[in-house]
């Protein structure tokens, strides 16, 4: 593990629909390698414990992160203002596993869930992504920008209301765009789905779970996952063992 405590700051910090926050970083030092999937623990003022929070996007110098306030952690990291600093440990965990010589790939993600996906597509072009993300209104996407249209092959937007793109799920696209390499992350009803998709059809798939997590290090067991290899039951460190795991091993 390559992971650093690093002192961040606060470049920009803004709010989109459904108190979803886009935080913009710079690191006065150089930044590790950071794998898509892979997470940052930030600290976070007047708590204890620190929040793991996906990379969403990064440079040598600098990171963001897609976050959604759900918690008085989170509430307390996003309060804070332009020119705050923290330190963050990064990165940690497994990312996601690139099959280089496969070129049709899909990227499935719904809400914050799209957030582990980009860097698979920006980080390479060559793969020729497809991403299929679903929000439940259109403003639910802004988020995100031009990002996804930027960094893939095709982009479709899948609503709950029908205000942009497809109204429905965006599961139901899977059969049509029918990829080789799924990525996942999202809700458990799209992992659900997704899981017996690949399941049905051969498709390799990997999926990055969202786990309450505590050291992020794999010390104090409290993010176990419960997943199925070599016929065994086990309880997997989603920080430490994920928060990647093959799609088939996940017990959802």
């Amino acid at each position: 593990m390559n992971a650093v405590k690093t002192e961040l700051t606060i470049k920009s910090i803004k709010e989109y629909a459904n108190k979803t926050f886009r935080v913009e970083c710079e690191s006065s030092e150089k930044l590790p390698h950071i794998s898509a999937g892979q997470f940052a623990h930030l600290k976070v003022p007047n708590k204890d414990l620190r929040r793991p929070i996906c990379v969403y996007d990064n440079t040598e110098n600098t990171v963001s992160f897609v976050i959604a306030n759900v918690g008085s952690g989170t509430a307390a990291f996003t309060s804070q203002k332009a020119g705050a600093k923290f330190d963050a440990l990064l990165p940690l965990g497994n990312g996601f596993p690139i099959m280089p010589d496969i070129t049709n790939v899909a990227l499935l993600g719904g809400g914050t869930g799209c957030a582990p996906l980009l860097k698979i597509a920006k980080d390479n072009p060559s793969l020729n992504c497809t991403a299929i993300l679903g929000f439940p209104n259109a403003a639910a996407r802004e988020i995100y920008g031009d990002d996804f249209d930027n960094a893939c092959r095709r982009v479709c937007y899948c609503t709950d209301d029908g205000s942009l793109g497809y109204h429905g799920y965006p599961t139901d696209l899977l059969t049509e765009i029918a990829p080789e390499v799924l990525y996942v992350c999202g809700a458990p009803g799209m992992m659900k789905t997704a899981q017996a998709f690949c399941k049905n059809r051969g498709t390799l798939g990997f999926a990055s779970v969202e786990q309450r997590m505590g050291c992020g290090v794999g010390a104090c067991l409290v993010c176990t996952v419960r997943i199925v290899r070599a016929g065994k039951d086990i309880n997997a460190r989603a920080c430490a063992d994920g928060p990647v795991f093959a799609i088939e091993e996940l017990v959802l």
